[in-house]
């Protein structure tokens, strides 16, 4: 068997190997650790101009906790910074009116442990409200370590840590409803795993909405998935007048050719990319390029020696 034959054997062995991966599916552990739990984290509330609309919140002591703990209640705005959506707390806009509408029945208290109670909020609509989104966040704090920090002089991390409820609200009325995808990428070759498809949307209207991503990669010849959403596509809530970048993963093995698959649903509008992927770490593309080197060669050295015998 010739060098030729050997190389090609030996690249191509190696890649149906690892494109024939079949995935394991480890079950995944959340550890939450607070000293309160506080939610539910959103709520989506329809409100109409002139209207008062009523809902709650609830706050706990977890029941493992060894103390009773003190709380304060408060509603801040709530907004996005940037393409990845930092959230911001502290700006109010023309999306934030609403913070100036919540009354909370309740501002502060005490809970026990294993305590929890539930507290209402009052939201007054203006006549005159803007038709479209408005957010605003329902904010928890502990406080009970508050009192004897300020006589020790200063404050721990635990007494200043807030935890929040977001609330989307939209007014009715002439709403605007506008967007489009602007990018939908999954790169063709990666030098090593995970593979992240990309996409990058804009919501131009005055009202939130949701945005819904499927992933799907599977081996090169096989349709046994290693990686879907199809089932329970990711969403991810658009503020108006933002773009929004997102950012899907999954793990692949560290060679292979695979086919892939993003489906992004938004504003009624669908975006299909396929694309085969190639994974090669650096060390298979030095021995790659060493095998051609090899063979460019063994070719320049056996048409020497036939030159050679030709002119003898």
């Amino acid at each position: 068997m010739n060098l030729i034959k050997k190389v090609a054997i030996f690249v191509v062995s190696l890649l149906i190997l690892c494109t024939n991966y079949v995935p394991v599916f480890a079950a995944e552990e959340i550890h939450y650790d607070a000293s309160l739990v506080f939610g539910p984290p959103t709520q989506r509330i329809m409100l109409e101009a002139g209207q008062t609309y009523r809902s709650s919140v609830y706050i706990s002591n977890p029941s493992d906790s060894v103390k009773a703990t003190k709380y304060i209640l408060y509603v801040t705005p709530y907004g996005v910074s940037n393409e990845n959506y930092n959230p911001v707390f502290d700006q109010k806009n023309t999306y934030t009116q609403i913070v100036d509408w919540i009354t909370l029945d309740k501002t502060e208290g005490i809970l026990q442990p294993g305590e929890k109670e539930d507290i209402g909020f009052t939201v007054n609509v203006p006549v005159n409200a803007p038709a479209g989104g408005q957010y605003a966040t329902i904010m928890a704090q502990d406080t009970t370590n508050l009192d004897s920090n300020k006589e020790d002089g200063g404050l721990s991390i635990s007494s200043i840590t807030a935890i929040g409820a977001i609330v989307y609200a939209s007014v009715d009325g002439e709403t605007k409803k506008e967007g489009v995808i602007l990018e939908n990428n999954i790169p063709s070759i990666l030098f090593s795993s995970p593979l992240e498809a990309t996409s990058r949307i804009k919501n131009s209207g005055n009202v939130h909405t949701d945005a819904e991503y499927v992933l799907q990669v599977w081996p090169l010849f096989s349709d046994a998935e290693i990686c879907t959403n199809e089932e329970d596509p990711k969403t991810i809530l658009a503020m108006p007048e933002t773009e929004l970048y997102h950012k899907e993963t999954c793990d692949l093995p560290p060679v292979g050719i695979f086919r892939a698959k993003q489906t992004i649903k938004f504003f009624g509008e669908t975006s299909i990319v396929e694309k085969m992927i190639f994974i090669c770490p650096l060390w298979l593309l030095f021995i790659i390029i060493f095998a051609f080197i090899m063979i460019i060669m063994w070719f320049v050295v056996r048409t020497k020696k036939r030159n050679k015998t030709t002119k003898s």
